[in-house]
């Protein structure tokens, strides 16, 4: 271990050193206030140590055989700080009614964190369990924190069952390519393995605990319980942090493969496997958030809609468009994040208390209580929904740049369709906004007139990078150019 690679790991140290801290902390002085601000200085000192060292990797440092240091990862996990810090914020204002000292919430937060980190890092199939496990079991627990709520122990046991089975599923996998290939790096090629029945199965199984994981159709049952039954900053951190984590890595994976599928018997049927599990997931995704009244059950559809989209840029064949699938999924992640990150704010911001569940009908007539929160969901929404100006709008254009260079014309007309549907949901929830109140709630109109100036500064800031960096995408373009 060089001093270049602790270099490069830095902000996974910061963290881990964090843990370990806060442990400490705990043991010295139980404070809910003291735990939160120590939790956002680490989280703050990670996201500057990666921001200094975004331009300063200049080339991948490999870092033994497990994990692997390049500028996507460094991007990916920039994503999930910026994220795990608005969850924090918004964890503060959860927390904030009760009676108890919530320690370990802090401390899970900073697992989950971790996990993510090394998962976006990993380079190699032990390093990649290692960080899914201490991911998913970080999770369990912050999807049944809250005791009081009556889906708690309902979504927790339907949360660690979905990961229990992608951890088994994708575990199997591992266990089958390591049969043929006889190593557990992501590059397994070598001319002279004979990639026969088990490489294709165990490489089935692995995609199958990834797709658990990200929640696509049709592995995705159970998600939408447990996105409303989780508190609504625990919900983030699932819609968020998560899916960026695991769609990074399956991207590594897949690319590290792709000059292999060539050479591989029927090669062609993975990249069918994975097309059907792309429209499968923009299609059903859609249908069923339809008929969803309350918010986190539709962005829960949502999220496996857009998890579908986002599978196009796997289907590319020539590896000189990989860097290009990476910008674009980068990007995409990127608008996806800001805008789950917004509406969430939002939702937590107009919730009273735990008992509430979020249903779109609790948004009558916000434009007319607090514009400036009802500003904030219209920009994300209107992303979501690729509405032009907007980040979203490009982002799938640059998806349907991938998928015309790689004449995935069925794969076009499912993003169409599906966003065409889409719309319908999404374009409901701004209509819900401009109605006239039946039933005015004095004190959700009493919080939202004297917001903090703290609470009034973030949602300013995040409308306007949802419309700055719509109307401006290349300042986000360039950077990703770079990596």
């Amino acid at each position: 271990m060089t001093l270049t690679m602790l270099y490069s790991l830095l902000p996974i140290l910061i963290i881990a050193f964090g843990c370990v801290l806060s442990l400490l902390l705990i043991a010295w002085r139980r404070s809910q206030h003291l735990i939160l601000f120590f939790t956002l200085a680490i989280l703050t000192s990670a996201l500057i140590a990666s921001l200094l060292m975004q331009f300063d990797v200049s080339q991948a440092v490999q870092v033994t055989l497990l994990l692997k240091v390049d500028g996507y990862g460094h991007f990916a996990f920039i994503l999930v700080l910026l994220a795990s810090i608005a969850v924090s914020l918004l964890s503060s204002r959860w927390l904030q009614n009760s009676i108890e000292v919530h320690d370990e919430y802090f401390v899970l937060l900073q697992l989950v964190v971790l996990g993510a980190g090394i998962i976006v890092m990993s380079d190699h199939f032990g390093a990649l369990f290692l960080g899914f496990e201490l991911l998913s079991i970080a999770l369990v627990g912050l999807v049944g924190y809250c005791k009081v709520s009556q889906y708690s122990v309902e979504s927790s046991f339907k949360y660690l069952i979905l990961s229990a089975t992608a951890s088994s599923f994708m575990l199997l996998g591992i266990a089958f390519i390591y049969s043929q290939t006889g190593v557990l790096s992501f590059n397994v090629i070598n001319e002279q393995i004979s990639y026969g029945v088990f490489y294709q199965a165990g490489l089935l199984l692995f995609l199958v605990g990834i797709a658990f994981k990200l929640s696509l159709a049709p592995f995705h049952f159970w998600t939408p319980d447990v996105y409303q039954g989780s508190p609504t900053p625990v919900t983030l951190l699932l819609a968020s942090v998560s899916k960026v984590a695991m769609f990074v890595v399956l991207m590594k994976c897949w690319f590290s493969q792709l000059a292999l599928f060539a050479v591989v018997p029927k090669g062609a049927g993975i990249f069918f496997i994975m097309g059907l599990l792309a429209v499968l997931s923009m299609l059903v995704g859609n249908v069923l958030a339809l008929k969803q009244q309350n918010v986190k059950r539709l962005l829960a559809y949502s999220s496996i809609a857009h998890m579908g989209y986002l599978l196009i840029v796997l289907m590319i064949i020539a590896p000189q468009s990989i860097s290009l699938a990476w910008q674009s999924a980068l990007f995409y992640l990127s608008a996806y994040v800001l805008a789950t990150v917004s509406i969430f704010m939002a939702l937590q911001l107009t919730q009273n208390n735990d008992e509430l569940m979020g249903e779109i009908n609790e948004w009558q007539g916000l434009f007319w209580r607090s514009r400036m929160l009802a500003l904030l969901i219209i920009v994300a929404i209107l992303s979501l929904a690729g509405i032009p100006l907007t980040m979203g709008f490009i982002g799938k254009f640059y998806l349907l740049n991938l998928a015309v260079e790689a004449q995935q014309w069925w794969l076009i007309a499912a993003l169409i369709i599906g966003s065409g549907i889409g719309l319908f949901y999404y374009l409901r929830i701004i209509f819900v906004l401009f109605l006239t109140e039946k039933n005015v709630n004095v004190e959700q109109i009493k919080w939202l007139n004297n917001m903090s100036f703290f609470h009034r500064t973030t949602i300013f800031v995040l409308t306007f990078m949802g419309v700055f960096l719509g109307v401006f995408p290349d300042s986000l373009a360039l950077v990703l150019t770079l990596l």
